[in-house]
């Protein structure tokens, strides 16, 4: 038979030191955020078709006074779906206590 010849030589891997402990929150602590979180969370289907009715109505008000000077129907519009974009990223990636 013939020699079995180990090549590159596998050199003795030696234990890593432990990583040091993330720094979490003590768990009995809740932030207004974290509070806030989970009530927009619940409400989130019912919260999310009255700003989907409350920027269509905004858009159709901004459609038909586009023209008088005075109205800002085009600010409101865009505050509005602002605070709507806003709202539907603090849901999806809002998460408290995450580590990020």
């Amino acid at each position: 038979m013939a020699d079995i010849i180990q090549f590159p030589p596998v050199p003795s891997k030696e234990k890593a030191p432990p990583l040091p402990a993330a720094l979490v929150p003590p768990p009995g602590r809740t932030s207004l955020r974290s509070i806030l979180w989970v009530i927009v969370t619940l409400c989130w289907p019912v919260l999310r078709f009255i700003m989907m009715c409350d920027v269509l109505f905004q858009l159709l008000r901004a459609l038909v006074l586009w023209d008088t000077p005075g109205a800002h129907a085009g600010w409101t519009l865009l505050l509005h779906y602002a605070f709507f974009c806003y709202l539907t990223w603090f849901v999806a990636y809002g998460k408290p206590d995450q580590p990020r």
